[in-house]
């Protein structure tokens, strides 16, 4: 069983332009995350964190299974993040998904595996990659080919 410890707000501001409208906001992320399921199994582990705000109280965890919720208090979601992975066991099962320099580099050196936010979430910038492959250039043979089939269609001259 993986555990995926993902640097929240790092990754949801990485592929924010990638979501749809509902999944833009961390509510949102949460929900396309719990959808999508990039984690793979649902026996693997997921902790999502987030650097708390003065809209969070204190730290908090919520639980949407199999995903963990968790905001910060007094400390970084960065911090919070190198100190799970010190706390656990079997590192080699830790998979952290940040592009965040310092965080990849410190919680490499105690074992985990990284995974940038794009390789995390390949489904999602595949797609995208997808569909602008798929949409020729106007200018291009193709799109003038498309455009005078278009015209005949229509019987426009």
């Amino acid at each position: 069983m993986r555990h995926f410890i993902i640097d929240g707000y790092n990754a949801l501001f990485k592929i924010r332009s990638l979501l749809r409208k509902p999944y833009q906001t961390r509510e949102g992320f949460i929900q396309y995350i719990s959808v999508s399921k990039p984690f793979g199994s649902i026996r693997n582990r997921v902790s999502v964190v987030f650097d708390g705000t003065l809209g969070v109280v204190s730290y908090q965890k919520k639980s949407y299974s199999p995903i963990n919720v968790i905001f910060t208090k007094n400390e970084s979601a960065d911090d919070l993040i190198i100190r799970m992975v010190k706390a656990e066991k079997n590192s080699g099962e830790i998979i952290v998904v940040t592009d965040d320099r310092e965080v990849r580099e410190k919680t490499q050196l105690l074992g985990c595996s990284i995974l940038s936010v794009l390789q995390f979430f390949k489904d999602l910038t595949k797609k995208k990659e997808t569909e602008e492959k798929e949409k020729p250039e106007p200018d291009s043979k193709e799109g003038e080919n498309i455009t005078e089939e278009m015209k005949k269609e229509w019987g426009i001259e």
